[in-house]
């Protein structure tokens, strides 16, 4: 890698960093609107892990993308952690465990892997690497866009009465952890 490749990486890690701390507070800071958006939670204490895991994995992102060598670690978190959240929103959407907007969070994680592929495949000389930030930057904005246009849409909706016991098993197949 050059040094404008390095850049280009740097920007990288701290935009997805950026991702994924803004992805983990949202659960954490206002959980009424991320459950509105998202489904009602059974196990609290899993939306809360899974939420200061993405807040650690980003501020790690962003801290490494200043070290040397750092924007390496800094994909390869990244990588992991996109490929490990499209695989979870694309096995349990169909299987009705979580609800489809998560697909929302499945195209921005594809988008994740698509900017650090385009990183790692070849060095991109300095006149074409508006290619991959254009990506991470796609990714990032369309990630925050589609996260703040359901959570402004939910948050305005009139209350409604609460869901029926049969829509809520179809999300909530667990009565026990009830």
């Amino acid at each position: 890698m050059t040094i404008q490749d390095d850049r280009g990486a740097t920007a990288l890690a701290r935009a997805h960093g950026l991702f994924n701390i803004a992805g983990g507070l949202w659960p954490l800071l206002h959980p009424p609107s991320f459950e509105k958006v998202f489904g009602a939670k059974t196990d609290r204490w899993l939306q809360r892990t899974v939420a200061g895991l993405l807040v650690g994995i980003g501020w790690t992102q962003i801290r490494a993308a200043s070290a040397a060598g750092g924007a390496d670690h800094a994909r390869r978190l990244g990588i992991a952690t996109a490929a490990t959240l499209l695989a979870a929103d694309l096995v349990y959407v169909p299987a009705g465990r979580i609800r489809p907007t998560y697909l929302l969070d499945a195209a921005a994680e594809a988008m994740w892997l698509r900017a650090w592929r385009a990183r790692a495949v070849r060095p991109e000389p300095a006149s074409s690497r508006a290619g991959s930030v254009f990506a991470a930057a796609a990714a990032l904005a369309a990630g925050c866009a589609t996260g703040g246009v359901l959570a402004a849409r939910m948050l305005r909706r009139r209350a409604e009465p609460d869901e029926s016991e049969l829509t809520r098993a179809r999300y909530i197949r667990h009565p026990a952890a009830r």
